[in-house]
């Protein structure tokens, strides 16, 4: 009887718990527009975890990941505010996306982010043709988005050959 290579099972429990996490987080935020702490602490667990038994990212990469996955979405809140006088992403969303940098690594920040701005242009645009009307104080929670774009980009880089 062979047993399965534990790189294999590894990277299986670890995408378990991405997409487990990332998915709780993004119906909560949908729902609530709240992306909990215990949930972004989760997340950033995992990510750590990851990096330390699995290497891929290495913990600096995975370091400069959140650093940067936060830093990112701060000034982008931050000029929005300052441009708009409404606050158009919530601290949760920085926090996500810091967490979300530890699981892909620095390297994959801008994609993830492509990703899930994309993605949330797209789900504007179908809400929109369904009658939805916007207004300045439309919101539309970020961590969905988000959500998908670490998914999406996990994948991409725990992917045979990345």
């Amino acid at each position: 009887m062979a047993f399965p290579d534990v790189l294999v099972v590894s990277k299986t429990l670890f995408g378990f718990l991405l997409l487990g996490t990332s998915l709780t987080m993004a119906v909560i935020d949908f729902r609530e527009t709240i992306l909990p702490n215990r949930l972004n602490f989760l997340l950033a667990a995992g990510g750590v975890g990851q990096a330390l038994l699995l290497g891929r990212p290495n913990l600096l990469d995975a370091g400069l990941g959140a650093g940067l996955g936060f830093v990112t979405l701060s000034v982008i809140a931050a000029l929005f505010r300052h441009l708009r006088g409404i606050d158009g992403l919530g601290f949760g969303d920085q926090k996500f996306s810091a967490a979300a940098g530890l699981w892909i690594g620095w390297e994959e920040i801008a994609r993830m982010l492509l990703i899930a701005s994309c993605s949330a242009l797209l789900f504007a645009l179908l809400w929109s043709l369904r009658g939805r009307k916007f207004d300045k104080v439309t919101r539309i929670p970020f961590g969905p988005f988000l959500g998908f774009g670490v998914v999406v980009c996990w994948l991409m880089t725990i992917a045979p050959g990345s």
